[in-house]
């Protein structure tokens, strides 16, 4: 999930925008509570895979679960303590776990076999694993709704890098240090390295139209063929694992800056028709 770091940029509206992703989060969530519900009343053992800021792992905590949650770099600040580590070398004993689950992770995980293996050493032989992953209509809705988002974007930075200026010219050139020395934090700067890059990004015509791949691919067009929902199936199948149940989840989602939380009906009329962004797996030890 999307936290504000120096490595990204300093847009003002950033903050609803985290908000909008962890609301997505939390509607696929709710839209997988039926297989994980039963087990939650039980106070079963889970571990998540990928657990960022630790923001579903405390939700599957308030239902019942015993969680543990786990992230190759985990962001702060945490809404849940998330445990530093790695999928394809789990530091767990054999059998560990009732249930394993994942929110859109799988498809930045390089060794996915390895990790697989791994899910299924610590994995209980009656346990169950919830993946939810994205699906080739979510690069295709990207592609679309990209132009709009970086013109958007492009906006917002002329906006407020203009207001900036301004507000500095305005000052005596020492308030910025002062402000620093007073307060302990530095005035968030629109004129950074990342907000640097991604003008450049933007004045590159053809990342105007075809997005940066969104997980571990070389390309959209790679992930557009490997996310379909029938590669995923065939992925769990040779890993191993039974596919017990699929859903597609319940909101198709664009572009973040893209009018959040706008269009909720045709967003949850395509989810509905299975045109969502992800879909949901429910998979067992054969």
């Amino acid at each position: 999930m999307p936290t504000t770091t120096d490595s990204q940029p300093c847009i003002p509206q950033r903050e609803r925008l985290v908000k909008w992703t962890n609301y997505m989060r939390q509607q696929e969530l709710d839209a997988v509570g039926q297989w994980l519900l039963p087990r939650a009343k039980r106070r079963q053992k889970l571990l998540e895979i990928g657990g960022g800021n630790g923001l579903l792992a405390k939700q599957l905590a308030d239902m019942g679960f015993e969680v543990t949650s786990i992230d190759p770099a985990p962001q702060t600040p945490l809404n849940f303590p998330v445990e530093k580590g790695d999928c394809t070398s789990l530091q767990f004993g054999d059998n560990s776990f009732d249930v394993i689950f994942s929110s859109c992770v799988l498809e930045h995980i390089s060794e996915l076999d390895k990790a697989f293996s791994e899910m299924g050493r610590v994995l209980r032989k009656d346990g169950i694993m919830v993946h939810t992953v994205p699906t080739h209509y979510s690069m295709i809705y990207t592609m679309i709704t990209q132009p709009i988002g970086y013109l958007i974007k492009i906006g917002l930075m002329f906006k407020y890098g203009f207001k900036f200026l301004a507000k500095v010219f305005s000052k005596p050139a020492t308030t910025a240090k002062t402000e620093k020395q007073t307060t302990g934090e530095a005035r968030p700067s629109v004129f950074s390295k990342a907000n640097l890059k991604l003008a450049i990004g933007y004045a590159n015509p053809i990342r105007f139209f075809i997005p940066w791949p969104h997980g571990i691919a070389q390309s959209c067009f790679e992930e557009i063929r490997d996310w379909k929902p029938a590669v995923w199936r065939r992925k769990f199948e040779q890993a191993g694992f039974k596919v017990v149940d699929t859903i597609s989840l319940p909101l198709a989602y664009s572009m973040h800056v893209v009018f959040p939380y706008r269009f909720m009906k045709l967003r949850y009329w395509l989810g509905r028709k299975g045109k969502g962004m992800g879909c949901a797996y429910l998979l067992t030890k054969p």
